[in-house]
């Protein structure tokens, strides 16, 4: 049986919201602001609204629906269950076509993200047009720091990467899930991994893996985000055990490739599901680690998917105390840091103002690193931090 349309699905969630306000306790925009309409439940009285005719849809509604960061805290923390996040996901997918089939996010989204030979294309010309400087971008809103974000690999990760390596004898096979930013920018994390894993495992990579389809997900582009999904299950299907480097590509597999699916293919990915896992909490449990530069002292920043989408938020210090890593303690380790997918580039002003706490409490720790296992969060810490401080994976203080 086929699952409801979106605007059954958040038009349900608002008639299951009690408004009792939880939600604004862990809602990192509703922290920053104290203003109502950021919290699931402001939010919620907006989707509710739009579902009785209260409300006609338009960009205006859209813009409001816009202003999340779909962390998934306040779900996380609703006594009654209500399922704010995917309402707002689903609110936004009826809502995406009042933008235009050529505004910049749905060019960037379905036309690009979607499409593995033009996503390659851009980044192969990002390349040579990447910011040398600060100059243009401090003029454009949502482009500061660009600059310090790594320049595109001038060999993407999948080009030279084998099908299979194989690990000691008797050992079980997993299989790597590279993602955007590892395959694209920054490859040595891709061979760091790799290199981690198949000290203990035979280790797969398909060839025709692409996008997990998280950020097309997230901003409502449901048709880009589902054709990406059906490429992932086709490259990953049979796999007994898919590994990542990022909290948010193991997210998009474990909940959005089956909430994207229907029939036989959901339930195929919903069996993938309970198959994904972040590389930390491999790692840790496979044992055998141990620091690369036993002085260097690291702050730990966990991931809102790894914390909240996956419930695996003790895995990356739990790897990184176990190797032998020294870690700074660090306020709201676990906090959002105000990145979001796309949020980052089209609310540039709220993101940067959830991320301030987040870069004080870096400084106050006294930490020169920063460590946290998302692409996402990556961009965020490297683009809001002093190029003289190192963003890294925790896999990357290992050997």
């Amino acid at each position: 049986m086929s699952r409801p349309g979106p605007m059954a699905q958040a038009a349900a969630a608002a008639q299951a919201c009690a408004q009792c306000g939880a939600c604004q306790a862990v809602c990192p925009l509703y922290r920053a602001t104290r203003q109502e309409e950021v919290s699931a439940r402001g939010k919620l009285r907006l989707i509710g609204a739009l579902s009785k005719g209260l409300l006609s849809p338009g960009r205006d509604l859209a813009k409001a629906l816009d202003v999340c960061l779909l962390c998934g805290r306040c779900s996380q923390k609703c006594p009654n269950q209500t399922p704010a996040t995917q309402a707002q996901r689903a609110a936004r997918e009826v809502l995406a076509p009042l933008a235009g089939r050529l505004s910049a996010q749905a060019l960037f989204v379905d036309d690009v993200l979607a499409d593995k030979t033009r996503l390659e294309a851009l980044a192969k010309a990002g390349r040579w047009l990447w910011p040398a400087d600060a100059g243009l971008n401090l003029r454009l809103p949502g482009l500061e720091g660009l600059e310090k974000l790594p320049r595109p690999a001038a060999r993407f990760f999948l080009q030279d990467a084998p099908k299979i390596i194989h690990g000691p004898k008797g050992r079980p096979t997993v299989a790597f899930f590279v993602g955007c930013l590892a395959n694209y920018l920054r490859p040595e994390l891709a061979r760091q991994v790799v290199t981690l894993l198949a000290r203990r495992f035979t280790v797969v990579i398909p060839p025709d893996q692409g996008c997990c389809g998280l950020m097309a997900h997230g901003a409502g582009h449901a048709a880009a985000a589902r054709a990406l999904a059906q490429a992932g299950m086709r490259a990953f299907a049979g796999a007994d055990l898919v590994v990542t480097a990022c909290a948010s590509c193991a997210h998009a597999i474990a909940s959005a490739w089956p909430e994207l699916l229907d029939g036989p293919a959901a339930e195929q990915a919903q069996a993938l599901a309970g198959r994904v896992a972040e590389v930390s909490g491999v790692l840790a449990e496979a044992g055998g680690v141990s620091a690369a530069d036993p002085g260097r002292v690291a702050a730990l920043h966990v991931p809102c998917h790894q914390s909240v989408g996956l419930a695996d938020g003790p895995s990356p210090g739990r790897l990184l105390a176990a190797a032998g890593v020294e870690l700074a303690a660090m306020d709201g380790h676990d906090q959002c840091c105000g990145g979001g997918g796309l949020f980052s580039l089209r609310r540039p002003d709220l993101s940067r103002a959830v991320f301030a706490p987040r870069r004080q409490a870096l400084a106050d720790s006294g930490a020169r690193v920063l460590a946290t296992s998302c692409s996402g969060c990556f961009v965020q810490w490297r683009r809001g931090l002093p190029a003289e401080v190192a963003v890294l994976h925790p896999v990357e203080l290992l050997r």
